[in-house]
Formats: structure tokens, C-alpha cells, sequence
């Protein structure tokens, strides 16, 4: 079989454009972190003027409920990544979007931004350390005890 040189450019750029399309989406690099401090003084200030009118900051949580119920955040709602299509609804008044997970890097917590930033949620943010990170900066943390 005998490509022409003509043939060989067309393929691969095909190619190209193919490769060059499975970047597109949501990545690592569409990820704003914040610090547990700055993450307390957003949830304190409330609401969110710069996105329109009275939006709430809100804390999500989304690790299962069990983890939840046994140490959360005050005033955070939990939504299991898992769950997350059925409850999208309850954001439905958010203006910026906190996600808190477990630690530092925290792979559910990250796929819960990446996928609220997905459904088309303008200000997403994720608590570096996690719960444990909040911890540690002194925040308030509500347990089973």
C-alpha cells in the first residue's frame, strides 16, 4: 500500500487535532486553592457581592456521610462526590464555592471542584490540608464527642 506524501500530512494532522482535543476540559491548572485562614474569613464575610446579589459563600464536604457525622466543618454541607448530580440543587444560591476534603491533596476534593467547575460553578475553591489543614490552623471542628 502506497501513501502519498500528500495523504501522509492530511493523517497526521488528524492526528494533531485529535491529540490536541483530549486536553480539553477541566485539568489540575483550572484548580484555585485557598488556606484554611482565608477559607474561615471567606465563610465569615458570608456572601459573595462581586457574582450578583446575597450568593452564599458555602462550605462543601465530600466525603461520605459517616465521615461527615463523625468531625465536619460548622456550617458545612455535605455532599458526597457520589451524590453530587442529585444535590447539585442545593447550591443553587452559591456564589463561591469552598471544597474541603480529608488532607493536603486530597483526590475527592479535587474531583469535586474539577466537576463543580465542570457544571459551569464560576468560583470554585479548595482548602489546602483539608480538614486536617483547618485543624491545625485553629478553626472550629464539630465531632461525634
Amino acid at each position: 500500500m502506497v501513501i502519498s506524501l500528500k495523504s501522509f500530512a492530511v493523517l497526521c494532522f488528524l492526528y494533531l487535532l485529535l491529540l490536541g482535543g483530549c486536553n480539553a476540559g477541566i485539568s489540575d491548572k483550572n484548580l484555585s486553592f485557598i488556606s484554611p485562614e482565608d477559607a474561615a474569613i471567606s465563610l465569615r464575610d458570608g456572601s459573595s457581592n462581586l457574582l450578583g446579589p446575597k450568593l452564599q459563600t458555602m462550605l462543601i464536604d465530600p466525603r461520605t456521610t459517616w465521615d461527615f457525622r463523625k468531625a465536619h466543618i460548622p456550617n458545612s454541607i455535605n455532599i458526597p462526590y457520589g451524590r453530587l448530580n442529585s444535590q447539585v440543587w442545593l447550591l443553587d444560591d452559591a456564589g463561591t464555592i469552598i471544597v474541603c476534603g480529608s488532607t493536603y491533596n486530597d483526590s475527592i476534593a479535587i474531583a469535586m471542584s474539577k466537576t463543580l467547575l465542570a457544571l459551569g460553578f464560576k468560583d470554585v475553591k479548595t482548602v489546602r490540608g483539608g480538614i486536617k489543614g483547618w485543624e491545625r490552623a485553629g478553626e472550629p471542628i464539630t465531632t461525634l464527642e
